[in-house]
């Protein structure tokens, strides 16, 4: 009964560190994903902003999944695992748009298509950390 315990304990433990590192991991590429965009757009620089681009979608890849979220938010959060799900389909969409918008250099689309996806990040965050 001890044991069942112990290895209960322990998988409960290994599950939420691997869904810290996840979590970790994945903001940093976003937040740097998310300063290379903005640095290109500040220095006219459009290979810094699709490098941005691909650390945006890297970091959103590994924080899009249903179960990783709900791995990550506290007990009384686990019910807004749909908004996290909502705003990582928001920035994958505003991404495409602004490589689109890229390559037709539509600049002020494209950068109207990164402040959708600083939206994304900010409404999600005002809502799992009570901003």
């Amino acid at each position: 009964m001890k044991i069942t315990k112990i290895i209960a304990a322990v998988i409960l433990c290994v599950s939420f560190s691997n869904a810290q590192d996840v979590m970790q991991k994945s903001m940093s590429l976003m937040s740097e994903g998310m300063n290379q965009i903005q640095q290109g757009f500040l220095n006219n620089n459009v290979s810094l902003i699709q490098n941005g681009t691909e650390l945006v979608n890297k970091g959103n890849a590994l924080f899009s999944h249903k179960d990783i979220i709900a791995d990550y938010l506290p007990a009384e959060k686990k019910h807004m695992t749909n908004v996290a799900v909502n705003a990582s389909k928001r920035i994958t969409l505003d991404v495409n748009v602004l490589n689109l918008n890229l390559e037709n250099k539509a600049y002020i689309n494209a950068s109207n298509a990164y402040s959708d996806i600083l939206n994304a990040c900010s409404s999600c965050h005002a809502i799992v950390r009570n901003w």
